[in-house]
């Protein structure tokens, strides 16, 4: 199903660029301010100042300041179509080591409405916007998509790892939180003809990257609607992406938790008495030895039944919450599925937040009323410390519930999943002639 395509990557040229570490940045969605500026300072050519620029005029700014790299051999382009293996080594937070195997390819644009490629979670205006002006000024696909397909027996990761086994990789770059990341070129054309064949048979789940997707097939129409005719092998019918097996066992995916502000406060008695209305509430003292078995609680508690821990400002007391029942989320919730009725992160905001705390659906995507966070200490802590009235810890969704969803045509909450790590930006960047056309599966192949 999913139709996918080498392509000529650009690439950090390694003969002025000595150490790719000062030049790669982590995902523009995920930069602070302060670590826009520690970027900034870092290197005159690293990749933030492409892909979250600071100029005035921002988009003609990393238009004319790509045009210059390329100009001065900062960025190189292969000559030769290629997909990309690549590697990526990381280590949680509990010590354990992980690689996750992907590769990097074109895949060609669908509607949603065809189910090939499916996405997870709601989109913002704001953020696609952006990303449109930025590729119409630059005809450049700055950041891949992070895409899942599902394949039990791994037979396209075991195909591609044979062919790189004692090749060194083209890029190795290790980041300053100890990842290492890796890339091969693969140029065998037979082997490209597998790996276009093996994923014809996989719908494709977007698992980072919703608002880049969007964005660019909004770009695909412009100029389809500026060229008026086209056959579809346009380079602009393409998005670069970076594919992984959800069979993959090192596919993480972390937790996103919730620093809430923003509803009308209620007296605790009161607060309490609408919470217990529906959950069974399990309590611990805010000291630091309560805080150690309120998460170990939460943790245990959540491989068996669906939980979710609460703090509150000012209340001394940790609070883990259980649903009292299913069909109050039925009730509430009637024109969703199962599936994603059951997420905790669908009661949270449908029963907690909007029912009990009255916050809206449009307040809780305004960007003002919730953040978000991977680490629960730093959520704990930051409700005590900074202007929010609550908190909300979650467990992560499994990827077999993700596509459950998405294969019924829905989407999940905002910052539902956390794919772990995010793709480095930096390591590859797609060109978009507008001159160039992707050639069919047969003709990759054979050349």
């Amino acid at each position: 199903m999913a139709r996918i395509a080498p392509l000529r990557g650009v690439f950090y040229n390694q003969k002025k660029i000595k150490d790719l570490s000062k030049v790669v940045a982590p995902p523009y969605d995920v930069i602070s301010r302060e670590e826009q500026e520690k970027l900034y300072r870092k290197s005159q050519y690293n990749f933030v100042r492409l892909d979250l620029s600071q100029e005035h005029e921002s988009y003609t700014a990393v238009a004319q300041l790509l045009r210059d790299w390329e100009a001065q051999g900062v960025f190189e382009r292969d000559d030769v179509p290629a997909i990309y293996f690549s590697t990526h080594r990381f280590t949680l937070k509990s010590g354990e080591e992980k690689v996750r195997n992907g590769f990097f390819a074109l895949t060609q644009l669908e509607d949603f409405s065809t189910g090939t490629i499916r996405p997870h979670e709601k989109t913002l205006e704001a953020p696609k916007e952006d990303r449109l002006q930025l590729m119409l000024a630059c005809n450049a696909q700055l950041s891949p998509i992070f895409a899942l397909y599902s394949e039990a027996k791994q037979n396209i990761n075991r195909m591609l790892m044979a062919d790189i086994e004692g090749v060194a990789p083209f890029v190795e770059v290790k980041q300053d939180n100890g990842d290492e990341c890796r890339l091969w070129r693969i140029n065998s054309l037979p082997l490209i003809q597998k790996v276009q064949q093996e994923m014809k048979d996989h719908p494709l789940l977007i698992a980072d990257g919703h608002h880049r997707y969007e964005a660019t097939l909004n770009y695909r129409n412009q100029m389809r609607d500026k060229r008026g005719q086209w056959t579809g092998r346009e380079a602009f019918n393409y998005i670069m992406t970076c594919f992984a097996n959800m069979k993959d066992e090192n596919l993480v995916i972390l937790p996103t938790h919730r620093l809430v502000r923003g509803y009308t406060p209620q007296p605790f008695l009161q607060l309490e008495e609408n919470l217990q209305k529906f959950f069974y509430l399990e309590q611990y003292p805010k000291t630091a030895e309560g805080k150690v078995w309120f998460l170990k609680a939460l943790r245990n508690g959540a491989k068996k039944q669906r939980l979710i821990g609460a703090s509150f400002k000012r209340d001394p007391r940790y609070l883990i919450l259980r649903l009292k029942n299913k069909r109050i989320m039925q009730r509430l919730a009637k024109d969703l599925s199962g599936p994603l009725r059951e997420l905790d992160v669908t009661t949270l905001h449908l029963l907690i937040l909007e029912h009990i705390l009255g916050l809206s659906p449009e307040q809780q995507v305004n960007g003002e009323t919730i953040r978000y966070s991977q680490d629960e200490e730093t959520v704990l802590h930051a409700l005590e410390k900074e202007d929010y009235q609550a908190t909300f810890i979650l467990k992560p969704p499994k990827p077999e519930e993700i596509l459950t969803i998405v294969e019924s045509g829905e989407t999940m909450p905002q910052k539902s999943t956390y794919f772990y790590p995010k793709l480095i930006s930096g390591l590859i960047v797609n060109k978009i002639d507008p001159e160039e056309e992707i050639a069919p599966e047969r003709e990759s192949a054979n050349g």
